[in-house]
């Protein structure tokens, strides 16, 4: 087996084995929480991967996934998950990384952990939750996977039978993932098979470490105010819809041995627990919706979850007619019917009378797509100038009064804005795309190349990221400054280019 092809096996494996597996049910909140005796792991520090280690691994694949199609770089969704997540950590004990939540593009019902805090979301999921709780519930047992640093235990305690456990696991959730009942049989075929032994060693550590998972979910869930039986209705639920989902990783793991034995924890910790009403964000609702739109990627999808909107509409009230209108200014908006849309966002607005950064958002955007006239333009810019200054903190409200002023061609101003505001994270590629452009449009070909490079670097495409800086050299209009910061990048991703070369030759 190559380094190289081992070294991905064993990450794709570690992550696919922390995906989503029904959590603990949670305790109602202001009671005292019982003594739920699960066993111990032991120390949370990974032997032999260091905080800094793990952190740095977690950054080079979030490179991978970023270049991934699925990655899903919405700003409104990242922004939900992000402060939804963060409500979670916020209860949750003292945590050794600083998380990142993000979606991806994938309607199947799945959310995994990632090494050094990354936490990645399914948009099928979103969609699948009936309310904020089971998806906290999902959430909080991923922060529970990160906290607990199961990854560095796995990766510390698999010694000699790592490659082989690993890989064959790796093996079984590909199989799974190949479709249709004969998926499934393939998977369960390759866990039955010569590494069956090594496979259920792997799999008890699992165990081990989903039962601590679910302890550490269900004790945040509780702390953040959450409904307790959040997540034992969406296993539940989700275990009886099980043949839905066959094709999916969800349903390689929801065969595990120990699904049901969850799920009667769950039962037993929310028994006697009355129930009450946790009322959903108007957020949640809002974002419920983008995923449905933001799943499909053709006309027919968009004019399919047109109408799901349409029919909302009929019985919908509240945050939830807000959201449907909402819903359907997206789908409109894709399908490029400018006028409708608007409409529908101005509805959108004027259902509910909760602030909503979204809701102001979609309407200045909406807005700024019909405007005709200067007049109009400069109109659209103040609504979303004005939202951004509601929110300055806002990395979606930061970014869409950027992209605005992009479109009005106001570039000098966009440069100046980007410069001076610290809402949207220089970790994002995005961020170096809008200065690249505007550098572009400006005649500062250096710096529009370099942040090209920036883009691509952090993409993960380190080869693009060389070009580009190249290019940045070869236009040499840039200060000195500037010029050695270039040089510097050019070196560092030429190494990383190499170090990849050794590798694939290994």
């Amino acid at each position: 087996m190559k380094t190289a092809f081992f070294k991905h096996s064993v990450i794709a494996a570690v992550c696919a084995s922390l995906a989503l597996t029904p959590a603990a049910g949670a305790f109602a909140a202001g009671q005292p929480l019982p003594d739920l005796n699960l066993p111990s792991l032991g120390t949370v520090a990974g032997a032999d991967l260091s905080l800094a280690d793990e952190r740095a691994l977690g950054e080079t694949l979030m490179r991978q996934v970023r270049a991934d199609k699925t990655y899903l770089p919405d700003e409104e969704i990242a922004d939900y998950l992000n402060r939804l997540g963060w409500r979670l950590v916020a209860a949750g004990r003292s945590q050794p990384f600083s998380f990142v939540f993000f979606p991806l593009r994938d309607a199947s019902l799945n959310a995994f952990a990632m090494p050094g805090g990354f936490v990645a979301v399914h948009t099928g999921l979103i969609v699948a939750a009936k309310n904020e709780s089971e998806l906290a519930g999902v959430i909080g047992h991923e922060v529970g996977h990160v906290t607990q640093r199961h990854i560095a235990r796995m990766i510390a305690g698999g010694k000699d039978s790592l490659a082989i456990t690993l890989g064959s696991i790796l093996l079984a959730l590909l199989a799974a993932k190949a479709g249709g009942s004969s998926g499934g049989d393939a998977a369960m075929a390759i866990a039955l098979g010569t590494q069956g032994a090594l496979i259920q060693n792997q799999l008890k550590f699992s165990r081990d470490a989903e039962r601590e998972a679910d302890r550490i979910g269900f004790q945040t869930l509780v702390n953040a105010g959450f409904d307790p039986h959040g997540m034992e209705n969406f296993f539940a639920r989700l275990q009886k819809s099980n043949r839905y989902y066959e094709n999916d990783a969800t349903a390689f793991l929801s065969t595990h041995p120990l699904t049901n034995e969850r799920l009667s924890d769950m039962e037993n910790r929310t028994k006697g627990i009355k129930r009450a009403v946790y009322p959903s964000s108007l957020d949640f609702y809002l974002i419920q919706a983008r995923c449905r739109v933001l799943q499909e990627t053709g006309y027919d999808g968009w004019l399919k979850v047109s109408r799901y909107f349409r029919d909302a509409l009929a019985k919908a009230k509240g945050k939830e007619l807000a959201a449907a209108h909402y819903g359907l200014s997206i789908a409109l908006s894709r399908m490029n019917k400018k006028a409708e849309a608007l409409s529908e966002a101005r509805l959108a607005a004027q259902s509910v009378r909760d602030d909503s950064i979204i809701l102001d958002k979609n309407l200045a955007e909406m807005s700024y797509a019909l405007a005709k006239t200067a007049s109009e333009k400069d109109a659209a810019l103040k609504l979303s100038r004005k939202t951004y200054e509601r929110y300055p903190d806002s990395a979606m409200a930061a970014q869409s009064y950027a992209e605005l002023l992009w479109q009005a061609g106001k570039n000098t101003e966009v440069l100046k804005f980007l410069r001076n505001q610290t809402a949207l994270s220089h970790e994002d590629p995005d961020y170096f795309a809008m200065l690249a452009r505007s550098y572009e449009a400006t005649g500062q070909r250096s710096l529009a190349f370099a942040a090209t490079g920036d883009m691509y670097a952090l993409m993960g495409n380190a080869r693009a990221a060389v070009y580009q800086f190249d290019k940045a050299q070869q236009a040499n209009d840039g200060d000195f400054y500037t010029m050695s910061e270039i040089d510097a990048k050019l070196r560092e991703q030429r190494r990383i280019v190499l170090d990849e070369e050794k590798d694939r030759q290994k």
